[in-house]
Parts: structure tokens; sequence; C-alpha cells
């Protein structure tokens, strides 16, 4: 197990790396500097202020997922989780996605599998809604993106349509208690019966928590991904100001949506935080789509993605330490 985790680390430190050097490679650093330095704080501080709302919205959509398990979820409690889940996520790949059910488990008193379950629920929600602000870039901005990025834009359209048919699908097998009976039957009736009742064992306890879903938690869990998605756009196209006269703010909004999908796609990558990846893609994205100069491109990405990786990786760590919970302990509840 240690020596997995020594490989799975490393390979995400090579990716990081990898990225970094492609997205740096040539450049000069003391212009960046200069360019970096004529940032505008204040707009700096409205990008962060919108994540972190969008951050709070996603902590209120998951006390409805969580309705099942428990009543009531305390905002302040679940909101600190979702910080804490991305400030891991910024400094090993995915660990936050442990600590964060750990987290709301301790503090709330419920079991861990049931919490663990809702952020499955969560990532699927939220992939199909980054697919269809995907959709819609690569609808507004198609040329540039087979020019740029052929290997994404070719055949994506369809590569979304699959998966978003199997997520939904999926999302059914999670919630509805009859089609998830019917594939523990499934299981029963093809599987030997030892690996059967591992699995219908392991099924059965990953599911119990998402069974009791009403409809009245359906309208606030889709208004919340509105609301997520939405204040993520707003953060982008607030960021695009960041540099004054650099030009990047003559891209629009639907020019930040681009961004996002994009964001989307190098956070996807399993690196620290999209750490090297967010600067390939979307300095590569400024560059190749609205001609913005590659060393501007590069300084905007530098500015947008550290002032949220800082603020959030020091504030996810704070509050993890503040919890008691660590990375370990939250691996071996899992």
């Amino acid at each position: 197990m240690r020596n997995t985790n020594l490989l799975k680390y490393g390979i995400a430190i090579l990716l990081s790396a990898g990225a970094l050097y492609l997205a740096f490679r040539g450049q000069d650093f003391d212009s960046l500097f200069d360019i970096i330095k004529q940032a505008n704080i204040w707009f700096i501080l409205l990008a962060l202020a919108l994540q972190l709302v969008a951050h709070y919205i996603r902590a209120w959509r998951w006390q409805f997922l969580l309705r099942p398990v428990k009543q009531n979820i305390g905002i302040y409690h679940s909101f600190k989780a979702v910080v804490a889940g991305y400030g891991l996520n910024n400094i090993i790949p995915r660990a936050g996605e442990l600590v964060r059910p750990a987290m709301i488990a301790q503090s709330e008193s419920i079991p861990f599998a049931s919490a663990l379950a809702t952020i499955v629920l969560e990532r699927i929600l939220d992939v199909i809604a980054l697919g269809s602000i995907f959709a819609v870039s690569l609808y507004l901005f198609q040329d540039e993106f087979m020019k740029a990025f052929p290997e994404i834009a070719q055949n994506s359209l369809a590569a979304l349509f699959i998966i978003s048919a199997f997520l939904i699908f999926f999302v059914l097998v999670l919630v509805n208690k009859t089609i998830s009976d019917m594939l523990i039957m499934m299981m029963r009736k093809f599987l030997p019966e030892k690996i059967a009742t591992l699995f219908v064992t392991a099924f059965g306890t990953f599911t119990k928590g998402l069974h009791g879903l009403s409809r009245d938690t359906i309208l606030p869990i889709l208004l919340g991904t509105v609301g997520v998605w939405l204040f993520y756009t707003l953060s982008t196209f607030a960021s695009i100001f960041i540099l004054p006269g650099s030009g990047i703010e003559h891209i629009g909004f639907s020019g930040a949506i681009a961004i996002l999908a994009l964001t989307g796609v190098a956070i996807t990558i399993p690196t620290p935080g999209g750490l090297g990846t967010f600067h390939y893609f979307i300095s590569r994205a400024l560059n190749s789509f609205f001609f913005i100069p590659l060393p501007t491109a590069i300084a905007f990405a530098t500015i947008s993605h550290s002032s949220n990786y800082i603020v959030v990786t020091l504030l996810g760590v704070f509050y993890m330490i503040r919890a008691g919970v660590s990375i370990k302990a939250a691996k071996k509840e899992a």
C-alpha cells in the first residue's frame, strides 16, 4: 500500500512538474514578474470572494444530500468540511475526498460511508454540470478548440453525451431503492456467493444514506448545482480584469465560460489542485483563442491560480487541524 501511494504521488508530482515546464518554457521570469506586479488586488479579492460563495452554496446543497442521514446539518460544519476537502486536494490529489466526509461524520455523528456516498453523488452532478459548460464553450469556440486542443475537441461532444447518460443511470442506481435492489439481485444471481456477499454488503452500506432522498430535496439540489457553477463562472469572469489593459478583459463572458471549462479539464487531471495543468491549459487558451501574448497569459494564469490556491489551502488545513482529523485517520475510516 505504501509503495502504491508513493507511485501515485510520484506520478502526480511528475505531471505537475511536466505541465509547469511546458507552461513556462522559454519565458523571461523578470518580464513575467513585471506583469504580475501590475495586477489589480481588488479584482483578485473579488474573484476569490465569489469562489468562496460557490463553496458556501456547495455546503448548503450538501445539507440536502445528507438529509436522509441527518436533518438540520450545521451549515458552518459543512462549509468547513468543503473548504478542508479542497485545501487537502491542493496538497495531495483526491485526499480531500476522504477528509471531507470524515470531518462531517465526526462533527455531526453520522456514518462515514453515508457521507462518502453523498460526495460521489455530488461529483456526478458536478461532472454533468461541467460537461454542459464544456459543450457550450465548444460550441462558441469550436474552431479555436480544434486548433489549440484537437485531442480534446475531437469527438468530445459524443463522449460527453455517453458519459452523461451513464452518470444519470448511476445516479438512479444510487438514490432509487428499487433499482438498487434489482442490481443487488443480479449480483447475487451471477456472482459467486462469497464475492456477491462482499459486494452486496459494501454496496448496501454505501447507498443506504441516499435512499431517503425525497422529492422536496430535488429542487434545492438542482438550484444548488446551478448556483455553484454560476458563481464559479462569475469568479472566472471577475478574474479576467485582474490585469488591466492586458486585453484579457475583452474576452468577455463567453471567454470566461471557455476558461472555466478548461479549468475543469485541468483540475480533473490528478495534480495537486491543478498545479501546472491549470497554467498550461489557461495560458495556451488565452494565447490561441484570443491572441493574448503568451507572457501575459502565463502571468494571468499564475495570479488567478495562486491566489485561490494559497487561501483555500491555508484555510482548509486550518479547519482540518481544528477538527482533529488527519489524512491517515480518514483513509483508515474509508
